[in-house]
């Protein structure tokens, strides 16, 4: 670099350039005696800007005398913004001028100095405390409040608008495919046949946000808002989704309806042998039900039938016979659905609608969400639904 490029530079430009000699003189080819003068004249300016530096500090010492404990605009001299504008710890030169007074050291400002717009918007305390933080910074919502959707995840969804009904044939009483001699007809037919057909609940949720709120952080959050929303509708039409398996209508075959059941490997077999239709099986139930229960199951040689995940899937606990195991949270205790999950139907008449308004009387702003879902099990027999004995019974 040039003397005058040199003399050009902020203490950030300084160490980057210092940094990149640092791999420059590695190199074969590199001029040592030219990079050794670049770094001379690096290291007189960093020491120039040093001294600027604390001694522009110890300015603001002296002028800041007699204003502790009083809330101050700084640089206000420089200030042309309206009272709004320079307060607004939204605004892009709040974030950039908080960002630029965090990251002092030694009195030396690393990533330069405020512009007249940063000062200008930045608003601070002489009280020796932490500087406003700029409200987008601080944005993050923990949500402690937990979604369960694996029963509805691996549904079989659909999107029929207009209804849902598929017909359904139960079982053949005569006239199945047979053998018979040169000639002879079959016999007639005799088909039992229903219709699935659902009709469609609403699922509504909806966010109430104060003024206060919508004013500090309402564009940070609306992502969340979204995610949130879409969340709390997922997880209720997984609940959905339970009580229609628990439909005698559109849900599990009442002879695959089982209770009392034991913890115990006789059990879990046959509660298999009761799920009557091809694919992939899985067992849905909640953690305690999993780790208290299904979990501590032997066969009779005292080998473990559940065999934890080896994947890094988070929703599958582990396997048991080959079935996949899920949590789902919003199953009871002691209580598991085993079955082939694509043979449950999920319809989403409508999409994920979302929307907001304010109200006129308290200024809050209301989002909420809605969605025209249903369900129903395609196959009565598909499904198994077991409630154990608790230990000890």
């Amino acid at each position: 670099m040039t003397p005058e490029e040199i003399r050009a530079l902020t203490i950030e430009g300084v160490e980057q350039r210092i940094a990149a000699i640092r791999t420059e003189m590695e190199s074969e080819s590199a001029d040592i005696d030219a990079l050794t003068s670049e770094v001379d004249a690096l290291e007189a300016r960093r020491k120039q800007l040093h001294d600027v530096a604390q001694r522009k500090a110890q300015l603001r010492s002296r002028v800041a005398a007699g204003t502790e404990g009083t809330v101050t605009r700084a640089f206000a001299a420089d200030n042309t913004d309206t009272p709004e504008q320079s307060y607004n710890r939204n605004s892009p030169e709040y974030r950039t001028a908080w960002l630029k007074n965090m990251a002092v050291r030694d009195g030396v400002h690393l990533l330069g100095e405020m512009t007249k717009q940063e000062r200008a918007a930045y608003t601070m305390t002489t009280a020796n405390t932490a500087a406003p933080v700029p409200t987008e910074i601080m944005n993050r919502i923990v949500d402690l409040v937990q979604s369960s959707t694996a029963i509805y995840s691996d549904a079989t969804k659909s999107g029929m608008t207009s209804g849902f009904a598929i017909p359904r044939i139960k079982a053949i009483k005569q006239g199945d495919a047979k053998e018979t001699a040169e000639g002879v007809a079959n016999d007639d037919e005799q088909d039992t046949w229903d219709q699935l057909s659902l009709d469609g609940v609403e699922i509504k949720k909806h966010l109430v946000i104060t003024r206060k709120m919508t004013w500090q952080s309402i564009a940070a959050f609306e992502t969340w808002i979204a995610e949130h929303l879409a969340r709390r509708i997922g997880n209720a039409k997984d609940k959905r989704c339970i009580t229609q398996l628990d439909s005698t209508t559109y849900g599990i075959d009442t002879g695959n309806v089982l209770t009392d059941q034991a913890y115990d490997d006789a059990s879990i077999r046959g509660i298999m042998a009761k799920v009557k239709e091809e694919g992939v099986r899985c067992v849905y139930a909640n953690s305690n039900t999993v780790w208290n229960g299904l979990f501590g199951i032997q066969d009779a040689n005292k080998r473990p039938i559940f065999l934890p995940s080896q994947t890094d899937d988070p929703r599958i606990a582990g396997h048991i016979y080959g079935a996949a195991v899920k949590i789902d949270e919003n199953v009871p205790d002691n209580t598991a659905y085993v079955g082939v999950p694509s043979s449950l139907l999920a319809n989403n008449f409508e999409e994920l609608y979302i929307s907001n308004q304010q109200e006129s009387k308290t200024f809050n702003t209301v989002v909420g969400g809605y969605s025209l879902f249903d369900a129903g099990l395609e196959n009565p027999k598909a499904f198994v639904k077991v409630t154990f004995k608790t230990t000890g019974e």
